[in-house]
């Protein structure tokens, strides 16, 4: 048996978040994305998919006990690398938690961006913004973001949370932090880590605003089903 799992407007429409699927024949994702389709009538086009918290490609072979999720493209744990924090937390983020991790005597500069809700959004008052993580793998892709960030910038202390839970205008969602010995470094760093979690976090926002809810359209950073 496989088990499938589901996020963000997948799970609302199937009306369950978790469930155990024989194993399909052939035994690939393509061919479980389909099952998973016709069973409870969801359309996973533009979906990326993950296989025991790792992106996955639809040809892949899975075996029976494999965890398998559907993620909805991105909106934007375990042991950490010394000098690296990842988090998905519900609360609070707070600057001055970075910059105690992050400042110390090997690192000459730090570079910091705080991503927070905005109102108006697109002409629209927003009244609020529910993020909703799968919370393993978004701190697996993170501390993988760190070790590219490292190949290409060298010695750095990376720090990262993402909020989940309703938040309201001008609250924090998202917070990162880079620590280096060189000021060039750690603003460059700090950019790619931006850019490149916007894509691949497997993190989603429903908002709502004046319009009532809806998600906000994500962008896929792998290939898609």
């Amino acid at each position: 048996m496989i088990t499938v799992v589901l996020f963000a407007r997948l799970k609302r429409e199937a009306g369950l978040e978790q469930v155990r699927v024989a194993l399909p024949e052939p035994p690939t994702v393509r061919a479980l994305a389909a099952e998973v389709e016709v069973r409870y009538s969801l359309s996973l086009k533009g979906c990326m998919v993950a296989v025991n918290e790792q992106y996955a490609d639809p040809d892949q072979t899975i075996t029976d006990g494999d965890e398998v999720a559907f993620l909805p493209p991105v909106a934007g744990g375990a042991q950490e690398q010394p000098g690296e924090f990842v988090q998905v937390t519900a609360d609070e983020l707070h600057l001055a938690s970075a910059s105690a991790f992050l400042v110390r005597p090997a690192y000459g500069a730090q570079a910091y961006f705080v991503g927070t809700v905005r109102s108006p959004n697109l002409g629209k008052v927003v009244e609020y913004i529910e993020y909703e993580g799968y919370a393993p793998m978004a701190e697996k892709v993170m501390r993988e973001a760190a070790a590219l960030a490292r190949d290409k910038h060298g010695e750095l202390g990376v720090y990262v949370q993402h909020r989940v839970g309703r938040l309201t205008p001008g609250e924090a969602s998202i917070l990162i932090g880079v620590g280096s010995p060189h000021r060039r470094a750690a603003l460059e760093a700090c950019d790619f880590l931006i850019e490149h979690l916007k894509v691949v976090l497997p993190v989603w926002k429903l908002e709502g605003d004046e319009d009532g809810e809806h998600w906000v359209k994500g962008q896929a950073g792998f290939q898609t089903l």
